[in-house]
């Protein structure tokens, strides 16, 4: 007589899990007595803390609504794109974005509106604590025939617009993935046609994705089955 026998085998593994952000910064409650910190409410997410942009530029914004400051360097003449001026690495907004304890985070993108005065910024550039000497990838998406990007990654807009524009675009890569510890990010304005002239960002949003480091258990199931043979007599 030959038994049948059915064995079912648990085994465990563990599953790591992230979660996607879009983390936007609106500068909503930004005022022109509000001084060089955005008073506006940070945005949150799940495993990641998001500090509140600030500017060393000027004292206080020159528009409300929005993150606006004059005193940037000049370099920039009215209806020309020669320009005479460079970046000034003192001149900047940054903001720190912190991964909690337990998690890392992956920034993908940032994108932001860009706008200035009739006689402020031509050029502007994104950098990183990873390396303040080297602007960020930039492109302009949606694509905007007000800006622009030449020359190592610097962004460039038209001497005759002052209206709010959209598409500026950092893409970043493998560098910015698996962050564990505090990362601030810089965007300086530079070639302003006079030193009351103005650079203003809006609606920067950052987009990620923060990890758990926190294993999850996983249980599956493996079945198999085999025969036993078993004799018997009587006697």
């Amino acid at each position: 007589m030959k038994l049948k026998i059915l064995f079912i085998a648990l085994m465990v593994s563990t599953l790591s899990w992230g979660q996607a952000f879009t983390a936007t910064y609106p500068f909503t409650s930004v005022t022109t007595t509000s001084g060089l910190t955005d008073p506006t409410a940070v945005p949150t997410a799940t495993g990641v803390t998001f500090g509140s942009f600030s500017s060393v530029v000027s004292t206080n914004p020159n528009a409300t609504g929005r993150f606006s400051f004059t005193g940037w360097d000049t370099g920039a003449t009215n209806a020309s794109d020669v320009f005479t001026g460079a970046i000034n690495t003192a001149k900047y907004y940054q903001v720190t974005i912190t991964p909690l304890g337990g998690y890392t985070i992956d920034i993908s993108s940032i994108t932001f509106t860009l706008q200035r005065s009739g006689t402020g910024i031509r050029q502007y550039a994104v950098r990183s604590s990873l390396d303040y000497t080297t602007n960020l990838p930039a492109s302009i998406s949606p694509s905007n025939a007000n800006l622009s990007v030449v020359a190592t990654n610097t962004f460039q807009v038209v001497d005759a617009s002052t209206a709010a524009n959209v598409g500026s675009t950092i893409t970043l890569g493998v560098s910015y993935t698996n962050i564990s510890s505090p990362i601030t990010f810089r965007f300086y304005g530079f070639n302003a046609e006079a030193s009351g002239g103005s650079f203003s960002t809006d609606d920067v949003v950052f987009n990620g994705t923060a990890t758990s480091l926190t294993p999850i258990p996983v249980v599956t199931a493996s079945t198999f089955s085999g025969t036993v043979g078993t004799a018997f007599s009587n006697n």
